[in-house]
């Protein structure tokens, strides 16, 4: 009889072993690498205060990452959405997340949504078969202030684009490399 529980103990522990603990296989998650996709508006790093902070994306549904992809085609998505967090600074080393009513937001294509990050949404063109972001964050009080990716990632200089694929489709993942972050993956501003 021992002798059969420990044949059960070793094929149970074999099984759990053997799981497969990827998540991505299971989610159908895809991931690829595409340069500038989000961009801010060409802007000195001094703003005043009552001035807009503007995000940008305009991107094709064809997107080349060594080879040609038909994102929409193979997510299905009418919407990519990616997130960003602005801060303002209330002393030497403490930082605090600012944010505002999501009617203050200059949503001039696509969506937006604010608390305690912004969470942006690329909606789909069909005219020009392009995913659409151009939103104003209103700079509301002077100070030192700075812009993060990095609100849902470990990334420095990257924004992550994700698809919102149906159930059954693939969900893309894009790393787009941004310019205008420092080191330590922040675009430092100040408001007048």
């Amino acid at each position: 009889m021992k002798k059969l529980h420990y044949i059960l103990l070793i094929a149970v522990a074999a099984l759990v072993s053997n799981c497969d603990t990827n998540d991505d296989g299971f989610y159908n998650n895809v991931y690829v690498d595409v340069p500038g996709l989000v961009t801010m508006d060409a802007h000195s790093n001094t703003y005043n205060v009552g001035e807009k902070l503007y995000l940008n994306a305009d991107f094709s549904r064809y997107l080349s990452d060594g080879a040609l992809l038909d994102i929409f085609q193979t997510t299905g998505a009418t919407e990519f959405v990616f997130s960003y967090v602005i801060e303002k600074q209330v002393n030497a080393t403490t930082w605090e997340v600012v944010t505002v009513n999501d009617s203050q937001l200059d949503i001039v294509k696509g969506d937006a949504l604010n608390n305690p990050y912004v969470y942006g949404i690329c909606e789909y063109n069909t005219v020009d078969q392009t995913y659409e972001y151009r939103v104003g964050f209103p700079l509301l009080s002077t100070g030192t202030y700075r812009l993060s990716y990095g609100y849902n990632s470990d990334s420095l200089d990257t924004v992550e684009l994700r698809s919102v694929s149906p159930a059954t489709r693939l969900v893309l993942n894009i790393n787009s490399l941004v310019t205008g972050v420092n080191a330590e993956g922040y675009y430092n501003f100040t408001v007048n």
